[in-house]
């Protein structure tokens, strides 16, 4: 059986999603949450998973830098799918608890500011407690058994610790979605031209001495009518001024022009990876 290494503890989104891939994709595995991203993918690098399952932007919050940074400091990590799912934050309590009688509510710092609104409107009275992920504000509702006390997360969490919705969604922005990734070790990533939908995701580094290098980049993508869904930079890590670049391009039965695309970027680049071809999930 295929094992899984993934942001944890359990019960968090991120596992939430790893659910949903697995079902959509027919995997049956053993999930190992663990406690860092790094974490996670060098489970995977060191074969003691076969995968890693790790988040990698979220729509309000933007990139997740620790990701993207490991991709661009190694050279064997393939993306192999991506799922992505929105956020939907609830109250959660004992079965015993109503939401009028708390008084203090626990919850990781980002799931508190994405229910900013609702927490000033609704439970302006009610403490709130900072915890290291919304799993662990669960479980502390859980065992300490106090119907005075919430927690804010998703569905999983509150299926993992046995507790029951206060409310039904609490979170301000309707659109908040994040996007994860799966990952294994692979010295020989190459693109397959035979996929039809989905992504391909590379890096490449460009001589920022000369000018219009990046305007020459993008260029050879909208020639080819290639849609670019996705640029980002980060540096190198050297000098400071130089980048490297992260794209996605979107597979629309275009196998060949993207062929192209790459042959001629790899001329033009002073370096250049590929990072994935692979599918993409979107959890309604």
């Amino acid at each position: 059986m295929k094992i899984i290494a993934f942001l944890g503890p359990r019960g968090t989104f991120t596992e939430e999603a790893l659910n949903r891939l697995c079902q959509w994709q027919g995997l049956t595995v053993t999930k190992e949450a663990t406690h860092t991203i790094e974490e996670a993918i060098e489970e995977a690098m060191t074969e003691k998973a076969n995968y890693a399952f790790v988040p990698v932007e979220n729509s309000l919050g933007g990139t997740v830098l620790t990701t993207m940074d490991y991709l661009a400091e190694h050279q064997n990590v393939e993306i192999v799918a991506e799922i992505s799912m929105p956020i939907r934050h609830y109250v959660w309590g004992i079965p015993q608890a109503s939401l009028i009688d708390l008084e203090a509510v626990y919850s990781h710092p980002q799931a508190l500011r994405q229910c900013k609104r609702f927490l000033k409107d609704t439970l302006s009275a009610v403490k709130q407690e900072v915890t290291t992920s919304t799993a662990e504000g669960a479980y502390i509702v859980a065992t300490a058994g106090n119907k005075k006390w919430g927690a804010i997360g998703g569905e999983a969490m509150g299926a993992q610790y046995k507790l029951i919705k206060l409310t039904d969604q609490v979170q301000d922005n309707a659109f908040n979605l994040t996007r994860f990734i799966l990952v294994k070790p692979n010295e020989m990533i190459q693109f397959d031209a035979s996929k039809v939908s989905g992504k391909v995701s590379l890096q490449c580094e460009l001589d920022g001495l000369r000018p219009g290098s990046l305007w020459e980049c993008l260029g050879i993508f909208a020639k080819r009518q290639i849609n670019l869904v996705k640029i980002e930079s980060r540096p190198t890590k050297g000098r400071l001024g130089d980048y490297k670049f992260f794209l996605d391009l979107q597979i629309d039965h275009n196998g060949a022009q993207i062929e192209e695309a790459l042959a001629e970027l790899k001329e033009l680049a002073t370096s250049m990876q590929l990072l994935g071809t692979y599918e993409t999930y979107h959890v309604e």
